[in-house]
This record gives structure tokens, sequence and C-alpha cells, in this order.
């Protein structure tokens, strides 16, 4: 008997609809658009973390440092020895705790070349970057060994702008309690905006060439005159005062033009609290100019500097101020090793009392 041929039924499913495509591709569409500022908000709140991180670990590199000298490092250890056989060669403050920071090698062949120079030459400088100098929150330049995102605070220091190419233009004076006279040491103001303190000296240079900073004249734990910052004198207590805290090197004049960057002078001493946190600065291009005279000018205003010299970065008295890529505000560390997240809109007297060592002013912590 020949057997049946066996018959399979084979039933065809029938293709997606335009519209059931369409639903589709909407629902990955959504699932995306909430996934992504989820793990936007998660990588933030990493590199955020390890921006406190950082802090802390300088902080208490300052705070080793002073046990072991009895003050706090200076803002550059001014004058500038001819070498560091008689000097620390005008090494900044983050250069001197390098020893305390796990860097005690890179410190060694520095001063072991006895000058920043014989350092350079022997390409020394700039180091690789170091984990503790950049914000992961800030992308800008990252391969430039150069640059720091930590700065020590001046606190509310008198900051005149340049007298040339339109830059004079010193909005934020008055809460350095000092005028607009010019002067080395402006005249104090009467009455003053704030009370507690006096006009200090401009920038935080010193006053006579060749010797450091008088401490009186310092408003802050830092100054790039090199002045010599006890504990004894931070007599607001440690835990009112900032000793360091965030900038960005895109917006800061004193970062971006930079010789010896981080390693000497005053690159990372010049935090200031006179400026408002996150001071809004017109962006100029990584290969912008370097001269502030060409573009930082009344209107019609240059190029680079749309909105003038009040924000403009060539302006030595607006660029000087705090700033961070984290929203709303930055990363401080405060002189007893402690790091506090401070907002953007923070009162600005309270903000000035945080800065300053020595206002005798009470103030609450936001």
């Amino acid at each position: 008997m020949i057997p049946r041929t066996c018959r399979i039924s084979i039933r065809r499913r029938p293709a997606f609809t335009l519209i059931e495509l369409l639903v589709v591709i909407a629902i990955i569409a959504i699932l995306i658009a909430l996934l992504v500022p989820a793990v936007q908000k998660v990588r933030e709140s990493a590199a955020r973390t390890q921006c406190y991180n950082n802090l802390k670990q300088l902080a208490l590199a300052c705070h080793s440092y002073e046990g072991a000298h009895k003050r706090f490092p200076r803002g550059n250890e001014y004058p500038a020895s001819a070498n560091f056989a008689t000097g620390d060669n005008g090494a900044s403050w983050l250069f001197v705790v390098l020893p305390y920071i796990e860097q005690g090698p890179l410190y060694n062949q520095i001063v072991a070349a006895g000058t920043i120079n014989n350092a350079f030459a022997k390409g020394l400088i700039p180091p690789p970057v170091l984990p503790f100098t950049r914000c992961p929150s800030d992308s800008w330049d990252l391969s430039n060994g150069l640059l720091c995102n930590y700065v020590g605070s001046s606190g509310p220091q008198c900051n005149n702008p340049p007298t040339t190419g339109g830059c004079n233009t010193p909005i934020f004076q008055p809460y350095c309690n000092g005028d607009n006279s010019g002067q080395t040491v402006p005249n104090t103001l009467d009455p003053r905006t704030y009370a507690g303190y006096d006009a200090s000296a401009t920038w935080g240079s010193p006053t006579t060439t060749g010797k450091s900073l008088d401490a009186n004249l310092v408003r802050g734990m830092f100054a790039r005159g090199g002045a010599t910052i006890k504990m004894a004198h931070v007599t607001d207590g440690t835990s009112n005062t900032i000793l360091l805290g965030e900038i960005l090197p895109e917006f800061s004049e004193f970062q971006r033009y930079t010789t010896d960057g981080w390693i000497a002078g005053n690159d990372v001493s010049q935090g200031q609290t006179i400026q408002p946190i996150n001071w809004p600065i017109d962006p100029v291009p990584m290969n912008g100019p370097a001269n502030y005279a060409a573009e930082c000018i009344a209107p019609p205003h240059g190029t680079f500097c749309p909105n003038g010299p009040t924000h403009c970065m060539w302006n030595w008295h607006v660029t000087w101020g705090f700033h961070s890529k984290h929203a709303g505000g930055a990363n401080f560390a405060f002189a007893d090793g402690t790091v506090r997240f401070i907002d953007q809109n923070i009162n600005h007297q309270v903000y000035q009392y945080l800065g300053c060592r020595h206002d005798n002013q009470p103030v609450t912590l936001p």
C-alpha cells in the first residue's frame, strides 16, 4: 500500500504593519529618553564625588604640611630663590605638598633639577596629568599637565583689573571693602560694604619687592605674594574658613596663559570670593588670542567678549572667581579639612565671611 504524502501546514504570520513598527520605535525612543538622563546623572554624581575626594586629599595634605612646618603652605614660595638649595624657587603651595599626597618622587626629581627652568629643560615639567589635579566633570584640555581645577582661596581680596585694553572695570571691588583708587593697598570704604575687614593688598601681591606679603593684608588662606598664614591667623575657626575651591581653566586667565602651571608661581593661589560663584565668563576658543588688550574693550565689544569687560576672561577682576561644571554651585574644602558643596546663590555677605579668616563675624553655614 502506497503511503499518503505527508502534508505540512505552514501558517504564515503577517509582517509588521507600519503602525506597529512606529509604535515600537516610539517605545524605544521613550526608553532611551528616560535612560540617558539617568546615566548622565549617575556619571555626574560619580564625578562630583571624585572631585570631592580630590579636594579632601589636597586639604589633608595642606594640614600635614602645616603640622610639619607650623604654617600653611604659601600661595607661592615668594621670593623666588635662585635655586631649590636656597629656597623654594617660587614653587606653588600645590608643589610643596606633593610629598604628602604620595608624589614624593616627582617632588624630589624637580627639586634635584635645581631650578624650575632646569626641570622644564629636563622634561620633568609639565608632568603627566595627576589624578587629583583635574575635576572629572571638566573635560577642557585634559591632556595639559600644567592645568589644575583646584586653587587656594584668598577670600575677599582686592583685585584691580588691568588699566589698559578696556578691562578697567572693577565691579566687585566694593566687596573687598576697597575703593577704586588703583593703589597697591586701596583705601578702606567708609562705611564698609560688609563689616569685619579692611581693604587688602591688590591681587595679594607684596608691597615691597623681594619681601613676602604681610599676612595682615591677606583676607583668606592664600595669596599670590607668598604671605605666611599660620593656624593662629585663622581666628574665625577652621570650620568657618574656605581653604580651597574649584575653578575652570577654560575661563581663568591665570590658568590658560600659564608658564609654570600649578608647579610654580600664582596659578593656583588666586581664587577670590568677591565674585559670585559661577559668574558667567564669555568662552574663548582654545586657539584664541592671549592678548587681553585686543578683546576686553568697551562697546563695540571684541570678537571673544560680546558681553563686554564685566564678562571678559582677560579682565582679572572677574576671572579670578570660583567656577565649576557642577550644576548650581561648586565644591570647597575648608581649613578644617572638610569639603562642602556651596550653592552659587549663597548670600553674598555670608560667602565673604566664609572666605575671610579673621572678620570675627558670626556666620551660619548654608
